[in-house]
């Protein structure tokens, strides 16, 4: 299948340019199409697997015991890490960059994981072309934007 939808795709580059004289382009039509055949790859792969998973159970009581110990099994395998309530409530607070590399470095091997949050700004950013919040009157640009 997959061999097949690489012909089609070179086959597809080959006659894109053609979508040019139809004042078209050919980049946007090659990315929309060879999308629309990508999901149609994926879905005829799922088909061919179910087909061929379908086709090869002889047993039937062991095939639906696999079904019912399929989803529990994708369950744990894609389940997210819950974070402790420690490593939560530090995942929430930043951290100066000297407290992060003595945290690194304590070696308790509890493999908590540490999220950094942006810093934010207490006053909104002054533009160029605004007047400068130092009270001069001129523009941020030729007074105190200058030195910055």
């Amino acid at each position: 299948l997959w061999q097949e939808h690489l012909y089609a795709m070179d086959a597809l580059r080959e006659g894109v340019y053609l979508r040019g004289y139809a004042q078209k382009d050919p980049l946007i039509e090659y990315k929309t199409e060879a999308y629309d055949m990508f999901v149609e790859l994926m879905a005829n792969i799922k088909n061919e697997v179910l087909n061929n998973l379908f086709r090869s159970t002889s047993n039937l009581q062991a095939f639906e015991n696999f079904l019912a110990t399929l989803p529990q099994f994708l369950l744990r395998e894609h389940a997210p890490i819950p974070l402790t309530a420690g490593a939560a409530s530090r995942a929430r607070q930043p951290q100066p960059v000297g407290a992060m590399a003595s945290a690194a470095g304590d070696g308790d091997g509890a493999g908590e994981v540490s999220i950094d949050l942006p810093i934010r700004r207490s006053i909104p950013k002054v533009g160029r072309n605004e007047p400068c919040p130092c009270g001069s009157g001129k523009k941020y640009k030729n007074c105190c934007g200058r030195v910055a």
